[in-house]
């Protein structure tokens, strides 16, 4: 196994394993290549002999200097149970600690208990702050589809 970053070469190896990989959602190609091309520093693939088993990604914020968000994380139901989120966190933290960041904020459906958990069971591990600090709420018209996420942070 590997871990290492995304590459704007990675988009489509990433959008195919995204599309697997439920409840995640699968975005445009541009998106995951405007992340790779502009934050591969909180982009990364964990792979198995060239097949991707693990993702997570995320952004800086433009408007919080020392915070960062983590847009997706997930790892292919055959690998699930082996740790391997804890070691994409991990991953991820060492790049957020690169570029001087302390804060990290994720959205998590109320419905994804196992996401939850990971987050903190990781947090209680390593003795990060982990807590509710909102709530994301948006009605998508063009779908008609209403979302509906917690939003937390992880204090670094």
């Amino acid at each position: 196994m590997i871990i290492r970053n995304c590459t704007v070469e990675d988009v489509d190896k990433v959008r195919r394993f995204v599309n697997e990989c439920k409840p995640l959602d699968l975005h445009t190609p541009f998106t995951y290549w405007a992340l790779f091309n502009y934050f591969p520093n909180l982009c990364f693939l964990m792979e198995e002999e060239e097949n991707v088993i693990g993702f997570i990604s995320g952004l800086r914020s433009s408007i919080e200097n020392n915070m960062v968000y983590l847009w997706q994380i997930g790892v292919s139901k055959d690998q699930r149970g082996k740790n391997y989120a804890s070691v994409l966190i991990d991953h991820f933290i060492k790049g957020v600690i690169s570029i001087e960041c302390d804060k990290i904020q994720v959205s998590i459906a109320p419905q994804n208990q196992s996401s939850n958990n990971t987050f903190f069971k990781y947090a209680k591990i390593h003795s990060y702050n982990f807590g509710k600090i909102g709530e994301v709420k948006y009605h998508d018209k063009l779908t008609d589809k209403k979302e509906y996420e917690i939003l937390y942070q992880i204090d670094l």
